[in-house]
């Protein structure tokens, strides 16, 4: 699950959650305060509790005589006054006794109003907010008298509700609170898992990467996204991994061309000052001695050209900044053009060379010239490292694989496997010791590798019983 929907389902569950804990508690509050305060039952009761209570009160009363005997009446208001009950006796529409105050007679007032409803010998129990009402006719010897009893609930009387359901209350709300908190630091804590965790680790890998360390990958479990960021933080950590061997690959080349630079310039340098350093001192005092130490002088420094414009022509390839001319080329009749311009010298360098071809109407996209000095640098390292034999050099043209195969392969003394590794490396000789009779430089086959690979091919090397560099080319498309 992505982290979007992650908080999204998150915050969500924080509303929802206490919301419906809000309504299962508020329908628990309920029927708790039903049950404890409003009940039916416990209404009835009541009731029935205080109407035998008044009923015992009457029952020793001489209620025939209350109508005109003051003496009964007192007794009759003392005793409901003892159980905290107020009396209002009503005849002829007129109050005949009462013990109730003003605000007593007004809270009961409306209810006063009402007693015609009510035939004789009934009684009725009203409940109110604060008070209980009860009403009775009372036949006498004279006119009926309308008896209302009345107990008032005072704050002392309420107390007891009023503190439960303040109770219930804020245990109803502690407990939601309580909820909330809960379920908070649940997802909190889920949220720590999935985002921080992993959030953690990176930190911890960026930390150790810093430091140097390249060993670890990054474990990483939780949030999609951040499973998709550790994935390419160990890929970033494998690609500078490789990047540093690479770089260190490079230093090593970059040394040992220096040092193949310095012994390659310094060993004519050196040549050319000795005869120069002859000459001066008049050793070489004949014509011919002086033009023979001058040749010399001349060839070294030939030599010392020669390195020099293939180092710049190599740095120019390795920075891709040399200019390629591409064409449409028959490689055919590119391949038999070539070994036709440098089949005498071949000859010279006591070298027979023969070509197979099966490849008639494919052309290839390529700089003619250039793929030119890459082949002519594999035909010249050939003869070069095998000058007393006589070298016979095939090569063979094919197509497979919707490409164009050059196959030079020579009958020498080929390479070793750690030679065959690094044959294509710059500055490398197999003549460790740079024998200045090979007459390299060591960036022959260096060059042909760049510019092969500038034309779209790939070139390789095999070595069994001579050495053979393979040239692989795409064929352009429509010449098949």
């Amino acid at each position: 699950m992505t982290i979007k929907k992650r908080l999204f389902y998150s915050n969500l569950l924080m509303v929802v959650i206490p919301l419906v804990a809000m309504l299962l508690m508020g329908t628990i509050f309920f029927f708790i305060v039903r049950a404890l305060f409003f009940t039916d039952s416990k209404e009835v009761n009541v009731m029935n509790e205080s109407f035998l209570e008044m009923m015992s009160i009457m029952d020793g009363v001489d209620m025939n005589g209350i109508s005109e005997q003051a003496d009964v009446q007192n007794e009759l208001m003392n005793r409901f006054a003892e159980e905290n009950y107020f009396v209002y006796a009503k005849q002829d529409g007129q109050a005949l006794f009462t013990n109730m105050d003003d605000k007593q007679y007004s809270d009961i007032s409306k209810y006063l109003s009402q007693d015609h409803l009510y035939t004789a010998n009934q009684t009725l129990w009203v409940p109110d907010d604060n008070l209980y009402l009860w009403w009775k006719r009372i036949d006498t010897d004279t006119t009926p008298i309308t008896l209302v009893v009345a107990r008032f609930i005072s704050r002392i009387d309420g107390a007891g509700p009023t503190v439960g359901f303040a109770l219930i209350s804020i245990l109803i709300i502690s407990s939601i609170v309580f909820m909330v908190v809960l379920v908070s630091l649940y997802l909190a804590n889920k949220m720590i898992k999935n985002i921080m965790i992993p959030l953690n680790h990176l930190c911890a890998g960026a930390q150790r990467i810093q430091e140097g360390d390249l060993s670890k990958d990054i474990s990483c479990q939780g949030a999609g996204e951040l499973e998709k960021v550790c994935a390419s933080f160990n890929e970033m950590q494998r690609q500078l991994k490789a990047n540093l061997k690479k770089n260190e690959k490079y230093e090593q080349d970059r040394n040992e061309m220096l040092a193949g630079i310095s012994h390659d310039l310094r060993t004519p340098l050196t040549s050319i000052k000795s005869y120069v350093k002859g000459l001066q001192d008049d050793i070489a005092k004949t014509p011919d001695k002086q033009k023979e130490y001058l040749d010399v002088v001349y060839r070294k420094a030939c030599g010392i050209e020669s390195l020099i414009n293939s180092l710049f022509l190599f740095s120019r390839l390795e920075t891709e900044t040399f200019p390629y001319t591409f064409k449409s080329v028959s490689i055919q009749n590119f391949i038999v053009t070539l070994l036709d311009s440098v089949e005498y010298d071949l000859k010279k360098g006591n070298a027979v060379l023969t070509l197979n071809s099966s490849c008639t109407d494919q052309k290839v996209r390529m700089d003619g010239e250039q793929m030119t000095r890459a082949i002519t640098n594999i035909l010249d390292n050939s003869i070069k490292y095998n000058p007393n034999k006589k070298l016979h050099i095939a090569v063979t043209l094919f197509e497979q694989d919707g490409r164009v195969t050059i196959r030079i392969e020579d009958n020498g003394s080929g390479v070793s496997m750690e030679q065959l590794n690094r044959l294509f490396d710059s500055f490398y000789r197999g003549d460790e010791s740079r024998n200045p009779a090979t007459q390299g430089s060591g960036l022959g086959l260096a060059i042909a590798k760049r510019i092969v690979i500038a034309n779209g091919g790939t070139i390789s090397a095999e070595s069994n019983k001579g050495l053979a560099i393979i040239i692989k080319l795409p064929i352009e498309e429509g010449s098949q």
